[in-house]
């Protein structure tokens, strides 16, 4: 199934993409709650914020991964990736899946 939009007479189609922030070590609930406030914030439109969920990785470390879409004619996801780099205690920034829509 494709969603198409139509951006100056050209039809382009959405990216969606799974990506995974991991902390600079282990972190509190608030420290956590942090990170998740500052997503909402820095995530801006024509990327669209879906799930945000924050996943047990080991030994009490845990990693927010958060859904995103974006239109083809953005040029991709290095952009987002590297806003959400710029978050407080966000160690790494890691694009686990990448699809079509």
């Amino acid at each position: 199934m494709w969603i198409h939009r139509t951006i100056g007479g050209k039809h382009t189609g959405e990216v969606i993409a799974l990506i995974r922030l991991m902390p600079d070590g282990v972190l509190s609930d608030d420290e956590i709650q942090k990170i998740l406030d500052e997503i909402k914030v820095v995530v801006k439109e024509p990327v669209k914020l879906g799930k945000v969920e924050v996943k047990n990785i080991a030994f009490g470390l845990r990693g927010v991964d958060v859904t995103v879409s974006v239109p083809d004619s953005e040029g991709g996801l290095d952009p987002i990736v590297e806003v959400l780099s710029s978050i407080e205690k966000v160690d790494n920034v890691e694009v686990v899946d990448v699809g079509r829509i």
